[in-house]
């Protein structure tokens, strides 16, 4: 009888879940000899874990020399006790998470470590910023660059699943550089100048310059589009925090931090103009075509720097950039046309009269 009895007692002694008593939470056994897992040798499951993967501790690890992997340790603290404290440190003295991409002076170890470098590296492997040779292109063919300064800090939304902060800013695979992908340049371009029409996107211009999808495509149009976009890697990374207000008592409920690119980063913006739909055209008919191509997207650059924002939040002025640029070799943004030459513009609001002194079309 009592053989057929089900025993309420979990498989290390304790209780089954409501029978009472849980089992004793134990902490994992050290690992002896060769470990071939990041996260066994590893363990963020105390705060000695936490302070010796940030390097505060008597015993760091010192051998976490990019600071990313610091940040991908503490990733295993979201099913820990700790997980707060991974998060943001002694509410004192700091520490967690908050260390590596936060300081109230100075910079932090994430810019130090993983950004420059980073950056230096794209650089070296002349991958960013972007070299646009026109010489092999159709005619018409322009590219407009130019490094540019944020006004309000930057943020999106990156689809890492297994990441310690909540809210991260979207970083690039390999060298976890924040950025701003080639399609989410395309998608902010496009909604800023469709709705400079009454028809919305449904204008000629539009579908030219930004294509269409495969079951859209009409006669005559094709599905690429001739705008090519290029990444944006930032130069800064850091924390923001946000105070959702009550409606009620007009109160701040819950403080909630954010990864975003701050205030006074910066990145190189670069856009090819590749009309390759009009070859074997007749070439009046292409020059005023790309004439209107081109002075609308200069427009829309604009208007989407200076007034729209191309960020998460950007309704609510998140994303803006200064109205100064500067160029990747030179003091000033270029324009380049192929057959035309080249303009400079040294502010945003220059871009459009650079392209119409480029163009020819100056009264």
């Amino acid at each position: 009888m009592n053989s057929e009895r089900r025993s309420n007692r979990g498989p290390r002694g304790g209780r089954r879940r409501g029978g009472g008593r849980r089992p004793p939470e134990r902490r994992r056994p050290p690992v002896k000899g060769p470990v071939y897992d990041l996260y066994v040798a590893y363990p963020c499951e105390t705060q000695d874990d936490v302070r010796r993967i940030i390097g505060e501790h008597k015993q760091p690890y010192r051998e976490l020399e990019w600071p990313y992997t610091r940040v991908t340790l503490l990733a295993q603290a979201l099913v820990e006790e700790v997980k707060e404290f991974a998060r943001s440190g002694h509410p004192r003295y700091g520490g967690g998470y908050k260390w590596v991409v936060h300081r109230r002076k100075g910079d932090n170890p994430y810019n130090q470590g993983v950004i420059r470098p980073g950056l230096r590296q794209l650089e070296h492997l002349k991958i960013y910023p972007p070299q646009i040779d026109l010489k092999s292109l159709p005619p018409h063919s322009a590219f407009i660059q130019f490094r540019f300064t944020l006004a309000r800090p930057f943020r999106s939304n990156d689809d890492d699943s297994f990441y310690i902060h909540e809210n991260p800013v979207l970083k690039d695979v390999v060298f976890k550089i924040p950025m701003m992908r080639p399609s989410g340049w395309k998608g902010i371009l496009r909604s800023v100048m469709a709705g400079q029409f009454e028809e919305g996107e449904n204008v000629p211009i539009i579908a030219r310059l930004f294509g269409l999808a495969r079951d859209e495509a009409e006669e005559g149009l094709s599905n690429l589009g001739r705008l090519r976009f290029y990444p944006t890697f930032f130069d800064r990374i850091d924390l923001d925090i946000i105070n959702p207000h009550s409606r009620s008592t007009k109160a701040g409920t819950v403080p909630i931090p954010r990864e975003t690119v701050p205030a006074g980063a910066g990145g190189v913006f670069t856009l090819l103009y590749l009309p390759f739909d009009l070859v074997g055209q007749d070439p009046e008919q292409a020059r005023i075509q790309a004439t209107e191509d081109l002075q609308a997207i200069g427009q829309g650059i604009l208007m989407m720097m200076r007034i729209y924002g191309f960020s998460a939040k950007r309704s609510r002025g998140y994303g803006l950039a200064h109205l100064q640029v500067k160029g990747v070799d030179g003091e000033k943004g270029t324009v380049v046309m192929k057959g035309r030459g080249m303009q400079t513009f040294g502010t945003l609001t220059e871009l459009p009269d650079a392209l119409e002194l480029l163009l020819g079309t100056t009264s």
